[in-house]
């Protein structure tokens, strides 16, 4: 249950950058994240990302495209 909680909570998170750079900006925004290995398979597990394999992956929520690095 509590993982389900940290899942809503990055999600909402994302949503409020997202909302942030829509309104300091008009036009598509793009945020890059650079993780360490460990944090980045957990951000990966949590938005329910299908290849674990790889070692990049994005996400687009309302105009934000947001780009997860290792």
């Amino acid at each position: 249950m509590a993982e389900d909680n940290e899942d809503i909570g990055i999600l909402e998170k994302l949503a409020l950058m997202s909302d942030a750079t829509q309104k300091l900006f008009n036009g598509r925004s793009t945020i890059i994240f650079e993780l360490d290995e460990m944090e980045f398979r957990k951000t990966q597990v949590m938005l329910k990302q299908p290849n674990l394999k790889d070692d990049k992956f994005k996400i687009d929520m309302s105009g934000t495209e947001f780009i997860f690095l290792i």
